[in-house]
Parts: structure tokens; sequence; C-alpha cells
């Protein structure tokens, strides 16, 4: 198709969910995704947006795009790009909620992916939607069983996740929580595949994959904390101190200090450390600080240090959905 039939042809898609779903459908990228060459799923999809974009940019933005987004989010997935994933599978659950589609009554694709409802028929992405459930459930497990959880908050479950956090993300009011939705997702994808890296590398070398995976949880867990329906906090205040407004409600002492924290010596403290709650935030909150200001720390991650880092920050920002975001 030449550009100017291209063009054309964008000019004349009815504004509707099938007439996106025909125009889009027709290219070369679908055809590489179900054939299960992803990168060129991904690379062509990606540059056929970009010539529709650039060749009718008013009829692009009312189209509706949430097939050519859904399958750009499948693509991203299976190349491991996990954050591009949930971006492509988040815009394609907001152009769905612009032609009327809602979270529990008119459903899509992209709003499962986002809701984590493996259990729902007509996806696609089923398969990717329940390695994605059962990572999170896997972290779920490993957080109710560490010790410190305070008597009035019960053990948590996935759909409670879902119904206090992740629907309320892609519903009206709830645009504050969607990015810390698909990074809440993407930050539990991510996580199996450094911890692949750590032990397919021998011998020294960068950190940044691990310390940016570990500061990305250690920032959600902030996020939620300050986003948190029954304690708002304003954006500006420090960790820290949003840790002394809510630590009766979390269950810990107002005791936790940063100054002259070193990556180092949190690798030093970390064989003798618990594996309860408090722990896992004291952590948390040590990391957030250290890795926040310096990636340049000499220091390296073997894949048990990591996996057990990693899993004290999933714990904190689990804790956090469960002791202030539950009605």
């Amino acid at each position: 198709m030449t550009e100017t039939e291209l063009r054309d042809a964008l000019l004349n898609v009815p504004l509707t969910r099938q007439g996106g779903d025909i125009f889009f459908g027709q290219f070369q990228y679908v055809q590489d995704l179900l054939a299960g060459n992803y990168s060129s799923a991904l690379n062509h999809g990606l540059e056929l947006m970009q010539h529709c974009q650039r060749l009718a940019p008013e009829a692009y933005r009312r189209i509706h795009k949430g097939t050519p987004y859904y399958w750009l989010g499948m693509a991203a997935f299976l190349v491991y790009d996990y954050q591009t994933a949930t971006f492509f599978f988040d815009a394609g659950a907001s152009e769905d909620l612009r032609l009327g589609a809602d979270p529990i009554t008119n459903s899509t694709p992209g709003l499962r992916f986002i809701q984590i409802e493996s259990d729902q028929p007509d996806q696609a992405a089923r398969q990717l939607v329940q390695a994605t459930q059962s990572r999170i459930e896997l972290a779920i497990s490993d957080y109710n069983g560490r010790a410190g959880r305070p008597n009035s908050v019960p053990k948590l479950q996935l759909a409670e996740i879902r119904e206090v956090f992740l629907r309320p993300a892609v519903s009206a009011g709830g645009e504050r929580l969607r990015t810390l939705a698909t990074a809440f997702i993407s930050f539990f994808l991510e996580w199996d595949h450094r911890s692949l890296l750590t032990r397919l590398r021998v011998g020294e070398g960068t950190t940044e994959p691990f310390f940016l995976h570990l500061f990305k949880g250690c920032l959600l867990f902030e996020s939620l904390l300050k986003a948190n329906p029954r304690k708002p906090i304003p954006s500006n205040t420090q960790l820290v101190q949003v840790l002394q407004n809510v630590h009766r409600e979390l269950g810990i002492e107002n005791d936790i200090r940063t100054m002259r924290i070193t990556f180092p010596s949190i690798l030093l403290s970390l064989p003798a450390a618990n594996e309860s709650l408090p722990t896992a935030i004291e952590f948390t909150t040590r990391l957030r600080n250290t890795l926040g200001h310096d990636l340049g720390w000499n220091a390296s991650l073997d894949t048990h240090t990591y996996n057990r880092l990693a899993g004290m920050v999933a714990s904190s920002c689990l804790h956090a959905l469960a002791c202030l975001y539950r009605t």
C-alpha cells in the first residue's frame, strides 16, 4: 500500500471499534505475531502506527486503536519488554474506555489484562495474563507468610488487589492510580527476567538492570503509600515522613533511619535480617534512599541476594495495599 493509499484509507475508517479492528488487522505485524515472529511484529507494528500518525494525524487520533495496541502489547510481552507491554495494554484499555467500555459491565481484553483477570474468556493474550497472575500470586503467598502483619489485617488475595486497586485505576476518578497499576504489573513481570540475567552472567559487570528494577519497586511502594485512599499524603513528602504518617496502619515502629546508609552496608546487613514485614519495609526504605541518589555503588548482586531484596520490596508494596487500600 502506497502512502497515498494508506492516507486515503485512514480518512475513511469508520470511527467504531469494528472499523479500527478491520483496518489495523490487515497489516503484516499481525501475521508476524501469529507466526511467532514477535520482534518483527513489534517493529512492524510500531512502524505502521508511526506512518499512520504522520500521514493523517487527526484521523489517527480519532480512529479506535484498541486492538493494534493490544497486539503490540502481546509482542512486547513476548520479547520480555514488559514496561512497553503494559504501556500498550493500557493504551488499548484507554481506547476501549473512550468508546464506552467498562471494567465491570462491558470489559475488553485490554481491561482484563490491567485487571489481571485470567479466568475471563475471549482474550488473545489469556496465557500472558495467566503468567502475570501466577507471578503475582506467588509474591502474595510469600507476603502472607511473613511475620509482622497487624492482627487487624487479614491475609491478602489477588481478588482484593483487583477490587481496591487495579479496577479503580481504570475507572473514572482513579486516574492517579493508572501509572501505579502498570508499574505494579511490570515490576512483577520483570522480576524473573532480571533474576535470570543474574544467573547467566559470569564475572563482574554492570548492575544497572537490577538496581533500576529494585528502585522501581521502592518508588512504587512510596507512591502507593502517598496515593492510599484512607490517609492520602502529599506527593512532595519524603518517604521517612510518609512512614511516620502511616506507621501505625502498617504495624511498624516509627524508627526507620536512612542517614549514612550505603548500598554495600545494606548488603552486609542482609544475611542477619529476618523475613518479617517490618524488616522488609526497613530494607525497602533504605534501598529507596540509596539507589534513588546513586547507581554507581561498587557492589555486586548474586541471584539469591537480588531475589531476597526484590522479595522484600514486593512484600512492602503488597503490605501497603493490604493495610491502606481495603475499605
